[in-house]
């Protein structure tokens, strides 16, 4: 008797386990960890002809910034993480010092990261300055990174540096524009034309 009740249990006991294993989540049976979040593909918000003003700790302005748009990308739908990012197009950063003419970036596209301490420039980078006595000085480059905080910026791209009778070529920069001090990096040549 018990024989004839062992084929029916075992039928039993496998279509149990087959509900078992069709209502259970796939993860369940994964030994892989499920992914990291994915880059958010569409912005949290558009804002055409952004400005946004920076000030010190003494209530100076230190810096202005504009776009022409920008597009907010929030990695985490419910609140803000430091992957957060903002395309930028044709981005312009002006930068004030106390002791020195203000300094202006543009560039066509941009990034900025970390609400806006890091800002990576793209597409014919331009840095102008005019002095006391009305000369400009302009720096050009493929690629800058700048960190408007610590009015410092870099790149490891070329750089072509224009003032009145000198022209400088060189490969990499490290420009802290507080004290409109500029590091060359490599591959440095310049052209001197006395007037």
């Amino acid at each position: 008797m018990n024989k004839n009740w062992l084929a029916p249990g075992f039928l039993i006991l496998l279509t149990c386990l087959f509900l078992v294993f069709w209502d259970s989540p796939p993860e369940t049976f994964l030994t892989q960890k499920p992914e990291a979040p994915r880059a958010a593909k569409y912005p949290t918000n558009i804002v055409h002809n952004a400005e946004r003003r920076r000030y010190d700790e003494n209530g100076q302005l230190s810096s202005v910034f504009v776009a022409e748009e920008t597009r907010y990308y929030q990695i985490n739908p419910k609140r803000r993480t430091a992957k957060d990012y903002a395309d930028l197009t044709k981005p312009e950063l002006t930068m004030y010092s106390a002791d020195q003419p203000p300094t202006t970036i543009v560039s066509n596209t941009g990034k900025a990261r970390n609400n806006g301490k890091l800002i990576q420039l793209w597409g014919k980078v331009h840095i102008s300055q005019t002095d006391n006595l009305g000369q400009s000085s302009e720096l050009t480059t493929p690629y800058l990174v700048v960190k408007p905080e610590q009015q410092y910026a870099e790149t490891d791209k070329p750089v072509i540096i224009t003032s009145p009778g000198n022209t400088t070529h060189a490969v990499g920069m490290e420009a802290y524009l507080q004290t409109d001090t500029i590091k060359l990096l490599s591959n440095v040549r310049g052209i001197h034309d006395p007037q």
